[in-house]
């Protein structure tokens, strides 16, 4: 036979931030001024679980984030694949001799670092 453990409905207000997996210093920031308190006997204070719950489900819903993208709902069949770098062509492997569109830009990326390296161009 299988003991099932109840979680009591009114939590003391040493157990409320144990109950939210927090510290008493951030309840008492975060969560306390968002619920509702009782007294329990003459010094105890009381909260009710099912109003903590409520704040947990709000609070994860206003400051989660959805880390999945749209795209990465398929993931890869080779979880590698992704990660491997393009392949780097040389403008001299141009296919059928077409201009590469790159290679003004190239020759002053050249020329500027030759200038930094020192280099004089001929």
């Amino acid at each position: 036979m299988v003991m099932q453990s109840l979680l009591p409905r009114i939590l003391r207000a040493h157990e409320a931030p144990k109950y939210l997996g927090m510290c008493r210093a951030v309840f008492n920031e975060t969560v306390r001024p968002h619920v509702r308190e009782f007294p329990i006997g003459k010094q105890g204070v009381g909260f009710d679980r099912l109003e903590l719950d409520a704040w947990a489900n709000a609070y994860i819903a206003a400051h989660s984030i959805d880390k999945r993208a749209p795209s990465q709902n398929a993931l890869p069949s080779k979880p590698h694949a992704a990660l491997k770098r393009p392949q780097v062509t040389s403008s001299k492997s141009n296919t059928a001799g077409a201009p590469d569109p790159h290679a003004k830009s190239k020759e002053e990326f050249q020329r500027v670092l030759d200038l930094v390296r020192g280099k004089k161009r001929s």
